[in-house]
């Protein structure tokens, strides 16, 4: 059971390198593009499902978008949240991007 998990969790890494790979790729390199290429990544990849979280992720990438959260934090955080294996993985990409946010003086 856990060798399905980490093969999901690889399978799902691989898709989002894959993804990001082709952005950087692509002919439309303009800034709105990748942010809602972000948007969709975290509202699927994170299994958003209340509204209060997807309006959470809509401000996430609105702070990226804005340059006040670096994207290399929610990125990350992302990553580490989904790797976790859990079957809902929001609520711990919430709580630990808020604390990495809180250090770097953004509020959340």
């Amino acid at each position: 059971m856990a060798r399905i998990g980490s093969s999901f969790a690889l399978a799902l890494v691989l898709s989002v390198a894959v993804a990001a790979l082709a952005a950087t790729r692509a002919d439309d390199s303009s800034p709105r593009s990748a942010v809602a290429s972000l948007e969709d990544r975290l509202k699927s990849g994170l299994r958003v499902q209340a509204p209060q979280d997807a309006d959470f992720c809509d401000r996430v990438v609105r702070l990226v978008r804005d340059g006040d959260l670096p994207a290399q934090v929610v990125d990350s955080t992302y990553l580490w949240a989904v790797r976790r294996g859990k079957q809902y993985p929001f609520p711990a990409f919430k709580f630990a991007l808020q604390a990495k946010a809180a250090k770097l003086g953004v509020r959340l």
